[in-house]
């Protein structure tokens, strides 16, 4: 099938020359302007979200790269009060595009960027471009493409127009009942995959921690924790749950007269610093686990460090505590207070290579490229701006080689769907 985005351009480029879209103005930034420091991050946010759920999703994961490189392509910027919104039309230019994801495929890859752009208005780079390419798009590929263009507000199909590709069948609306049929089967097994995975998962928490799981799940991003991200939280309080964990004594106990007296004597003298809480809340909810954490000397009483969360999209009260609780217990206090400050000598590996790095933080970004060749640094990993990915640090701390039987074991368990992990 022939690449219409290039054929456009080139019509595009003609149409211009002949002064035909003079009067249009391009919607990419005004001359002198810039984005401000929340745009860009918002901007960033919702791209690294849709390329995340890509990845996450095993019918598109092969196309996350190519997505990427056409929203980067398409996004100008966030649209202004009053401007038009642009991201339907580049939802559509996705969901129709001919070199892109086809079927109920393309349908997936679409929901996700729409999802990721949710509440996030934009400005294409070029809208009528946009609007001529698109509309191209769905001439090519869409089953019904006078609905299509309808919805998007685009001229219908013109008399003589060539709709569809060489392999078009005879009969259109056979197509389009058949991608009908193929979406919904393709939705339902998927949806069904995911909810046997997550009664697996969910099953062996009794009523406090699966309380504790649905409050803190999602916390602190837009559009929620990716599903191995979920279960991989959901198995932390399962085994938390086997060693009698229960937060909300840790707090009572920590609040308690003589815990206060025992920190003012084994502080002694020093100032308890934002690190040291964090590891504090996380690790001692008793005397014994107080003082052995004491005792171990933690390197916690930097006044001037920074603390950030280092777990995306778990709350900080119990989600964060969960993993480091965790860490603590395989590897020691040690590296909790590693992970704790995302130290750059920890990797963390998940199930697809393309998604193996490091935290943004510390990361000598990997050259990418985009569709035509050219080099491309992303000013964010793949991992995430949020945090370290839950999946992705539970192997380092259960001591798994990534390619190892233990390492995937786990990787299927949360991918694919099977039961919970037991732990040794």
């Amino acid at each position: 099938m022939v690449d219409s985005r290039k054929s456009l351009h080139a019509k595009q480029q003609r149409r211009r020359a002949n002064g035909e879209f003079a009067e249009e103005q391009d919607t990419g930034l005004p001359s002198g302007d810039t984005l401000t420091d929340f745009e860009r991050k918002r901007l960033n946010n919702a791209m690294l979200a849709a390329e995340t759920n890509i990845i996450m999703d095993p019918d598109v994961a092969d196309y996350s790269q190519y997505a990427a490189s056409r929203l980067d392509e398409l996004v100008a910027r966030p649209a202004k009060p009053g401007e038009t919104d642009d991201m339907p039309l580049i939802v559509a230019n996705l969901r129709y595009d001919p070199m892109g994801a086809d079927g109920s495929r393309a349908d997936y890859l679409a929901d996700h960027v729409q999802a990721a752009y949710d509440g996030v208005p934009v400005k294409a780079r070029d809208r009528i471009q946009l609007a001529e390419e698109t509309r191209q798009h769905i001439l090519d590929t869409a089953v019904d493409p006078d609905k299509a263009l309808r919805e998007l507000g685009l001229r219908p199909v013109q008399p003589g127009e060539h709709v569809g590709g060489p392999d078009t069948p005879r009969f259109p609306g056979e197509l389009a009942e058949l991608r009908y049929q193929a979406a919904l089967k393709g939705a339902q097994t998927k949806q069904a995959r995911y909810d046997a995975a997550s009664e697996k998962h969910l099953a062996p928490l009794n009523e406090q921690m699966l309380g504790l799981y649905k409050a803190n799940v999602n916390r602190g991003l837009i559009n929620g924790s990716a599903f191995d991200d979920k279960m991989a939280f959901a198995d932390s309080l399962h085994e938390l749950q086997e060693d009698g964990w229960n937060p909300e004594k840790g707090k009572e106990y920590r609040q308690s007269k003589d815990f206060k007296k025992l920190e003012k004597q084994l502080l002694n003298g020093r100032k308890p610093t934002r690190r040291y809480r964090q590891l504090r809340d996380a690790l001692c909810d008793n005397e014994r686990e107080y003082r052995y954490f004491m005792e171990s000397k933690p390197d916690v009483f930097d006044p001037n460090e920074k603390v950030e969360k280092p777990f995306a999209g778990l709350g900080p009260d119990v989600g964060q505590a969960a993993m480091l609780r965790l860490t603590a217990k395989h590897r020691g206090i040690e590296d909790a207070v590693r992970l704790a400050r995302r130290d750059q000598s920890i990797e963390y590996t998940v199930a697809d290579a393309k998604t193996h790095t490091f935290r943004s933080d510390h990361d000598e970004l990997r050259m990418t490229y985009l569709s035509d060749g050219s080099p491309y640094k992303p000013e964010h990993t793949i991992i995430t701006a949020n945090g370290i990915k839950p999946a992705s640090v539970m192997s380092w701390i259960h001591r798994e080689k990534p390619g190892s039987p233990a390492w995937e074991q786990r990787a299927r368990q949360r991918f694919i769907g099977g039961g919970a992990v037991g732990y040794p």
